[in-house]
């Protein structure tokens, strides 16, 4: 008998973004940013003579699964980043403190270098290599802190941890210098 195997994993599968990334880039989810270009396409179509289908009349749709721009409501296009921000306060359920709440423009801190910045936005989605996550992975025989602490998890680094200096979401979200402290001490190690 033949064994089933799995298909392979292709260029064009992306894994499932995060949300937490769309916060710490400030960008707007991909749904969200087409939408509202759908919505400003409509008000185009509506008031600009030029537009090729100003004043149309539309045939019956004839597939279901295709969304037109000509089915959503139109929004001035002034008014397109307010929209979208909107959209994206109320798909945005994150609660993370650390991370600034959703606006288009890049958190504090962009100025640090990369290595750093890096560091800084891992530590806000509180995701870095830390012991407990290898030993999640079976890359090392346990979860222990050099502390002595059981779990070394991002939340025991950023707070708990002797080894070096704590800071706050409050701290991450801002860029102060606790939280530089925290980035410089920690960024090497894991």
């Amino acid at each position: 008998m033949s064994e089933t195997k799995p298909n392979p994993v292709h260029w064009w599968h992306k894994p499932p973004f995060c949300l937490k990334n769309l916060r710490t880039a400030g960008i707007a989810p991909p749904d969200i940013r087409r939408q509202t270009h759908g919505n400003t396409e409509k008000q185009k179509q509506e008031t600009d003579l030029r537009h090729p289908l100003f004043d149309h009349s539309y045939p019956r749709a004839r597939l279901k699964s295709r969304k037109s721009f000509r089915t959503v409501e139109s929004v001035q296009p002034d008014q397109a980043a307010s929209h979208r921000l909107e959209l994206w306060n109320t798909w945005d359920n994150t609660t993370n403190e650390a991370i600034q709440p959703p606006k288009e423009q890049l958190p504090s801190g962009r100025e640090l270098q990369r290595k750093d910045w890096v560091t800084l936005n891992r530590a806000r989605a509180k995701v870095r290599m830390t012991a407990s996550t290898l030993h999640k992975w079976k890359l090392r025989p346990n979860s222990e802190c050099p502390c002595g602490n059981q779990n070394q998890t991002m939340d025991h680094i950023l707070s708990e941890c002797t080894e070096g200096p704590h800071c706050t979401d409050q701290d991450l979200r801002d860029c102060t210098g606790a939280a530089q402290a925290w980035i410089t001490h920690w960024r090497d190690k894991i």
